[in-house]
Formats: C-alpha cells, structure tokens, sequence
C-alpha cells in the first residue's frame, strides 16, 4: 500500500489574509504556521504574485524626495515638547525618570510596548544609580564626619 500526502487546498479568502499577515511583516514560518499554508507555497505564491517584500518596498519607494520637507516624522511630534528641557547634565534625577516614564506610557498608547518596555527598564536602571549614589554620598559624609571627630 502506497502512502500519499494530503493536499491542501486553501480559499482565495485563506490566501487574502496571508498576504496581508506577510506584507505587514509577519515572517514567513510565522504566517505559514497560523494559516496552515505551506512555507514553499507561500514563498513561491508571494513570488508569483509579486507581494514579496523586495518588491513592495520598491512599489513604496521610501527614498526621500529632494526638495522635501525634513521635519521629523509623525512618530517624534510628542520630541518636540521636550525641546525646552534645561542641559543635560543639569537635569534632576526625579525629573529625568518622570519624563521618561511619561514617555514610556506615550509609547504604549501608540502601540509600542516593546519600546515603552526598554525605556521602562532603563528608567529602573537610572533609579539604582541614583539610590546607590545617594548611599555612597551618606557613606562619605558620615566617614568625613567621624575623621573630624577623631581629630577634633
């Protein structure tokens, strides 16, 4: 008895939704996976049909127009609000970790959880840094107080 593969047979409506998944980025294994399309068939499908993503780049066009305007994108509007902060290195701790978790929960209204995540990290970070300089800067001031004392 020979054995024979199954067939798969998937709708227009099937294909439809992979080339959606596939063009807004979705890998390949990925979209083939959820669908229950096969990777070749997709890849030679995408192919055939010219929604690979090679080609749909080129259909875009991203290159920038001369003569364009250079602003920044939609996604650094809320920058623009920051433009008025004080220097840098004068910038209270408090402040800076305000500001940054305010522009974490900015990125996760937008979507952008993987963002607002490592900005959330670097903010627990930035507060270690602090409490451990604070405690160094404690440490300090009681040994430069004993030494006055031994002394005095």
């Amino acid at each position: 008895m020979e054995h024979y593969r199954l067939r798969k047979y998937r709708g227009p409506e099937t294909w439809a939704q992979v080339r959606k998944a596939y063009v807004a980025g979705e890998s390949a294994p990925s979209v083939a996976r959820r669908f229950d399309v096969g990777l070749s068939n997709l890849r030679r499908r995408a192919l055939a049909e010219g929604w690979t993503r090679r080609r749909i780049a080129d259909q875009l066009d991203l290159k920038p127009v001369r003569g364009g305007d250079d602003g920044p994108g939609p996604g650094l509007g809320p920058l623009t609000a920051l433009t008025d902060l004080p220097d840098a290195s004068s910038l209270d701790p408090e402040l800076s970790i305000a500001l940054a978790l305010q522009r974490a929960t900015w990125l996760v209204g937008e979507g952008r959880a993987a963002e607002a995540r490592a900005l959330a990290q670097a903010v627990e970070a930035l507060e270690r840094m602090w409490d451990a300089a604070a405690e160094r800067e404690v440490r300090r001031a009681a040994s430069e107080a004993g030494d006055k004392g031994s002394r005095g």
